[in-house]
């Protein structure tokens, strides 16, 4: 065997919609009953599926045909066509001069091209040039398809968790598509905004979805990130959004309002907010409480359960390692105090950064809701009808609505959301152990003081120093 007859083939498609790869099993049939009729001997096949010869991204495939040019395993190329090859000029230039280097041979399906000759070499840049022109007009007709889509308000792209897209039929016969709400995952959205309002972790949401048996659109499992990413969407307010900005309405029913939507975009554009990493942590002082003999942070000290001198789990400096102090007590105390802190019925007020602007916010809302009193109250001994109450009402529930949206935008951390007043211990007892620490990073600097060898635990070996406007 010559290794000008040691030949490899080499197929693409661009696009496989289907994953069936029919397209690059057609072109490998071709090819083989062209070397077959050439009498070469194939060594090898190449195929990249899926992949465009136009984008400027490498090609495995071809990658690996290149190689085994170059060390001589094979010493000719057939392809269906020289477009298959590549749709660049710059690239086929190259090929041309790594086929002169190793006197290659080049055969398509529809006739031989050698490259060693200005015939063929003319014969491949006229058809490269051909395909490069087809790629820029099939381009800008794309492109073009594309702004028509957005400035219809078409849905393009992956199907939003919470909908569904079906195929539609205008009043003039036109075919578009439109994305429907899918009210069970709408649910699910709608509740991953509310969380995140009072103050849960994308984690913990994730490890919720997973642990219920619910998986993405593709069968995968959630992940803080993705939820993250999902909650910033446009979409979600039935907005079009096309190259990058938003153009518009889209032709799709909102999952959630404005108000929602920017509550919860606050919160996770908050620089402050630091992404859980690893695993979920299970101490409530780990890296939170501060040795007061250094300032470093207190770390758990937990032995293994098969020590048969196993001390009790605690806390210790992880920088000068003197200050030690047992786990449950301290952590019992200190979730005494912060829970009575927020169960205060000042405590919004008490903790808040700008606590005039909460008051206006709270009078504005308990305005609306003594005039929705005294509406009931004029109903009641009837000096309005049931229809003017019912009016009454659902006006001034759209301004309840709006007011208890700024009394919460003003609270004094977002993370505390929902755990101010009378109903603090519960809220807290409910809470995951994620909340509860970014409630204690938010609300007060804890620092552990040394108190000697032996000593035990005393709540004078706590210090709070709280944060906000108090």
């Amino acid at each position: 065997m010559t290794t000008k007859q040691a030949c490899g083939i080499y197929a693409r498609i661009s696009s496989d919609i289907d994953g069936t790869a029919l397209g690059v099993a057609r072109q490998l049939e071709d090819c083989t009953r062209e070397a077959e009729r050439r009498g070469w001997s194939i060594v090898d096949r190449f195929v990249d599926n899926n992949v465009s010869a136009s984008n400027g991204r490498a090609r495995p495939e071809y990658v690996r045909m290149i190689e085994a040019i170059e060390n001589g395993t094979i010493g000719a190329v057939i392809v269906w066509d020289v477009d298959r090859l590549t749709r660049t000029p710059a690239e086929l230039e190259t090929f041309i001069d790594l086929a002169d280097r190793h006197d290659l041979a080049l055969a398509s399906v529809g006739g031989e091209m050698d490259l060693a000759t200005p015939q063929g070499r003319l014969l491949a840049r006229m058809k490269g040039s051909v395909a490069r022109h087809e790629v820029e007009q099939q381009s800008r007709r794309l492109k073009r398809k594309f702004d028509q889509l957005a400035a219809s308000g078409e849905p393009h792209g992956p199907v939003p968790f919470g909908y569904r897209r079906v195929d539609q039929i205008g009043e003039d016969g036109r075919k578009f598509r439109q994305d429907v709400l899918h009210e069970e995952e709408a649910a699910i959205v709608r509740d991953w905004y509310r969380r995140v309002a009072d103050g849960e972790t994308l984690r913990s949401i994730a490890n919720d979805m997973n642990a219920r048996g619910l998986r993405t659109h593709s069968g995968k499992l959630w992940l803080g990130a993705v939820i993250g990413r999902m909650l910033r969407r446009e979409a979600y307010l039935g907005l079009r959004k096309h190259r990058g900005q938003v153009v518009g309405p889209g032709n799709w029913a909102p999952l959630i309002d404005q108000e929602t939507f920017d509550r919860a975009f606050a919160i996770l554009s908050d620089p402050k907010r630091i992404p859980p990493r690893g695993r979920e942590p299970r101490y409530l002082g780990s890296g939170i409480y501060k040795c007061g003999k250094c300032g470093g942070a207190m770390r758990p000290i937990v032995q293994a359960k098969e020590n048969k001198h196993r001390r009790a789990p605690a806390y210790g400096c992880s920088a000068c390692q003197r200050t030690v102090r047992i786990m449950e007590p301290l952590d019992e105390w200190v979730e005494r105090i912060v829970v009575g802190r927020l169960s205060r019925p000042d405590a919004a007020l008490d903790l808040s950064r700008d606590p005039s602007r909460l008051r206006e916010a709270m009078a504005a809302r308990d305005a609306i809701v003594a005039r929705m009193d005294s509406a009931a109250d004029e109903y009641a001994d009837g000096t309005i009808t049931v229809r003017q109450l019912t009016r009454i009402t659902e006006r001034l529930k759209a301004e309840l609505s709006a007011a208890e949206g700024r009394v919460t935008m003003e609270q004094p951390f977002r993370i505390l959301d929902g755990m101010v007043g009378s109903g603090a211990a519960e809220a807290w007892a409910a809470a995951s152990m994620e909340r509860r620490r970014a409630v204690l990073r938010e609300l007060v600097d804890i620092t552990i003081l040394p108190a000697g060898v032996g000593v035990k635990f005393s709540p004078e070996q706590v210090r709070f120093e709280w944060k906000g406007a108090a």
